[in-house]
């Protein structure tokens, strides 16, 4: 591995050098090496999940208790990660098929689960340009994500799972309707789990947003829909062509005050938010298993999020800034067998999130320093319809996060 991550570095350093290719047909191709260096240091004063050592985090973990009564997820740590280094590489031809073309690579380094210092794949994707229109083919920001509003939080995850998380492969086009309004559909597929849900149900997932504004005021509604194939064979090897249909839809707006500082905010309400990181899930139809049919239909659970952000425009290089949000389970429409439901973080029902941070911008180096308050309800006990009917004491966290960043 260690061979094949120096390979990539010299082709991409390589790449970089030049500013321009000649290609066969007289073309030039224009490349731009980028990327950013990340060396943090965090403490939690709780057990949380998290992913890629710590760097990656959701949310506190429900309370577990000992023989004597004590909460043992209640312990200090800290660590020190740069995982989330990133290097991309932009490339870009004029005059392809009448539009700009355009190529982009994005990695890092946070492997998978963690297996840190393996690289990663984030963005792969060929673009093409119009004056008016673009369309988009490979991995990028699943549609649902509002990537012109991110959070810009010191912590990694912009405010997940609050805030969608998620990079899909796809074919993507926009197309401008007049000076303020934009049209943007795509059609995509998931990895994992539900990917191969996906794959064997052969449709794909199919997202829709609407924008309307400009570069300092905007308001775009979006909207997805996905169907999953569970399952191929029954549990008495029978063919099943059983399918769930899930949806989400979401709004999101900033303002940019007159004097550079920017509002933003974001909700979401959907069915089976996992795939976008955020809380959800689905399972079988109570009614049906009972009933002892084994080919059984599929019921998914729904979930609300929000959030809003501030942020002040960088005054000598300082610039201060919050975001606090909420998320919310709110149950299945109809009962579901939970013994065999399919939700990853199966028992949290509402998490909220308030996180201050404040960072100093030098030229290419920036520091940042971000306190983050997470407060989380576990259901110790839930109805058939995924709703608690017991809870354990809320379960909070406290992280602070340090961090150094090198723009290139």
């Amino acid at each position: 591995m260690k061979r094949y991550l120096a390979v990539f570095i010299s082709t991409v350093l390589s790449a970089g050098v030049s500013a321009a290719e000649v290609g066969k047909d007289g073309s030039r191709v224009k490349l731009k090496l980028g990327g950013r260096i990340d060396a943090q240091i965090f403490t939690d004063t709780y057990q949380s999940k998290a992913k890629n050592s710590g760097i990656f985090y959701y949310f506190p973990l429900a309370p577990e208790y000992n023989p004597n009564g004590e909460d043992i997820n209640r312990e200090n740590s800290m660590r020190f990660g740069v995982a989330n280094s990133r290097l991309h590489l932009t490339a870009t031809a004029s005059d392809v098929l009448g539009a700009e073309a355009g190529g982009y690579i994005e990695t890092d380094f946070m492997g998978t689960g963690d297996n840190l210092g393996v690289l990663r794949l984030r963005h792969a994707y060929v673009s093409l340009t119009w004056k008016r229109s673009r369309l988009l083919i490979g991995q990028t920001n699943n549609l649902s994500v509002p990537e012109e509003v991110f959070p810009n939080t010191v912590a990694h995850g912009c405010g997940t799972p609050l805030n969608p998380m998620s990079r899909i492969p796809q074919i993507r086009y926009s197309q401008q309707l007049g000076d303020l309004v934009r049209l943007t559909a795509a059609v995509g597929m998931y990895a994992g789990k539900e990917g191969e849900a996906q794959a064997y149900g052969m449709v794909p997932d199919f997202a829709l947003r609407l924008s309307v504004g400009g570069a300092k005021t905007k308001v775009s509604f979006s909207g997805a829909v996905k169907s999953i194939r569970p399952r191929n064979l029954t549990a008495d090897s029978m063919r099943t062509t059983r399918r769930m249909a899930a949806f989400n839809a979401s709004v999101f707006a900033l303002h940019t005050f007159r004097g550079g500082h920017k509002l933003t905010a974001f909700a979401m309400w959907g069915q089976d938010l996992s795939t976008l990181n955020m809380l959800g899930g689905y399972g079988p139809r109570l009614r049906e298993v009972e009933a002892g049919d084994p080919d059984y239909g599929y019921t998914a659970t729904q979930t609300i999020a929000m959030w809003i952000g501030f942020e002040t425009k960088i005054m000598k290089g300082w610039q201060p800034g919050i975001l606090t949000g909420w998320t919310k389970n709110l149950g299945s429409g109809k009962a579901i067998d939970l013994a065999q439901a399919s939700i990853p973080d199966k028992g949290i029902d509402w998490y909220y999130r308030l996180s201050p941070r404040l960072w100093y911008h030098c030229k290419q180096l920036s520091f940042g320093l971000e306190y983050m308050y997470s407060l989380a309800s576990w259901g110790r006990a839930f109805d058939d319809h995924y709703r608690p009917t017991e809870r354990y004491a809320n379960s909070q966290n406290h992280r602070v996060t340090l961090l150094a960043r090198f723009k290139f």
